[in-house]
């Protein structure tokens, strides 16, 4: 059973008497409160919910200051429960000091696998206290850290528990100014992790000298399967780095790397890397202005990969000339399934080379175009055949 209350002004008052009825609850599993009017007075309540109540599994508490002298009362009921599983406890204004009351409940409690803190203003200092929470805390799987001004020093801290840890398996720390030396402290600790999977780094600031960090890092990780680093100061040279690792690294299978500047000649490293990675099945590069010749390094490693079987290149400007080379090797590629190719402008010219290849390949489930950016006439051209194609073709608006 489910209660939604969103933005609905209940108050204390109202928080108030529900804390009491969730005492004798025993079917509520889900709650969400996201604006409701609630201050740190609300904190209190929050606190005995958790405390006496262990039926419900997942809370969503969002936008509901509670600033750091209410966590407290948050951070006892946390420690006391035993039921909860998913606590996602986001904009909420209760700072490094908040963070300090949080990470003593967090450290005691057994039960919770995901938490979410996005937007607590937790800074580096307030990372510190839960960092080492984690370092006894032995239930917790996903922590979703992003949008709290978290920089180097605190991943430092967050790092060392990383070494330790036998259960995290997703972090998030995405839009936090981590930088170079964040990401030097992380590639430091993928190196002896052994549980995490899924690390999302976007807008971090992370550039050529951190990249490289994380690529030393992986080549020595053996649990890492999913990788975003979306960040415009990741350019050619980083991608050189990263293309390195992946020649080593045998446990990778999802890479994103969107919105960067790494051109035709990190796509050139990527590929090279490619046509002998056969471990990585999605590659997102998503707005990294490979342009044509970029293109035709990808058509040339999807060649000889065996692998790839989901590849996004929206908006790289590659034009008619890189759609030829994308279809020359989906005449023979017998593994990529979907296949992002929109707002690159490949015009009517494009279009045809793709409607040839794709008369031939008897793999690709899914092509998917941007209507905005192609002509109609080149569109209209490819939706005409598209019954005569084992793959789907769709519009994205």
């Amino acid at each position: 059973m489910k209660l939604h209350l969103s933005h609905n002004p209940i108050g204390e008052c109202g928080l108030n008497y529900l804390a009491n009825a969730l005492q004798h609850n025993k079917t509520l599993t889900e709650l969400t409160l996201v604006c409701n009017a609630l201050d740190g007075e609300g904190a209190v309540q929050l606190g005995n919910i958790l405390q006496y109540n262990n039926t419900l599994k997942k809370l969503n508490y969002i936008g509901n200051p509670i600033h750091s002298n209410g966590i407290k009362y948050l951070a006892s009921g946390l420690a006391m429960n035993t039921g909860l599983l998913e606590l996602i406890f986001e904009s909420n204004e209760f700072d490094s000091r908040g963070a300090r009351s949080f990470a003593n409940g967090l450290e005691k409690n057994q039960c919770l696998t995901h938490l979410s803190l996005c937007s607590n203003h937790i800074r580096s200092e307030g990372l510190q206290y839960l960092a080492n929470a984690l370092q006894n805390n032995r239930a917790l799987t996903t922590l979703a850290i992003q949008h709290n001004e978290i920089d180097g020093e605190g991943v430092r801290y967050l790092a060392n528990a990383l070494q330790n840890n036998t259960t995290l398996v997703t972090l998030n720390l995405s839009n936090n100014p981590i930088g170079n030396e964040g990401a030097r402290h992380l590639g430091q600790a993928l190196a002896k992790n052994t549980t995490l999977t899924t690390l999302d780094l976007q807008w971090t600031s992370v550039s050529t000298d951190g990249a490289q960090a994380l690529a030393i890092g992986l080549q020595n990780n053996r649990t890492l399967t999913s990788l975003t680093l979306d960040t415009y100061k990741i350019g050619p040279e980083s991608m050189s780095y990263l293309a390195n690792a992946l020649i080593h690294n045998r446990t990778l299978t999802t890479l994103a790397v969107k919105y960067t500047s790494i051109g035709p000649e990190g796509t050139r490293h990527l590929a090279k890397a490619l046509e002998t990675n056969n471990t990585l099945t999605t590659l997102d590069l998503l707005l990294n202005k490979i342009h044509a010749e970029g293109a035709r390094y990808l058509a040339n490693a999807l060649v000889y990969n065996k692998g790839l079987t989901t590849l996004n290149i929206v908006w790289n400007q590659i034009y008619s000339e890189g759609a030829q080379c994308i279809a020359n090797a989906l005449m023979t590629n017998t593994t990529l399934k979907k296949l992002r190719l929109g707002s690159n402008e490949i015009g009517l010219e494009g279009m045809k080379y793709l409607v040839n290849a794709l008369l031939i390949n008897k793999t690709l489930a899914m092509l998917t175009f941007g209507h905005k950016y192609e002509h109609d006439d080149a569109l209209r051209h490819i939706m005409e055949r598209s019954l005569y194609f084992t793959a789907k073709v769709e519009l994205e608006r």
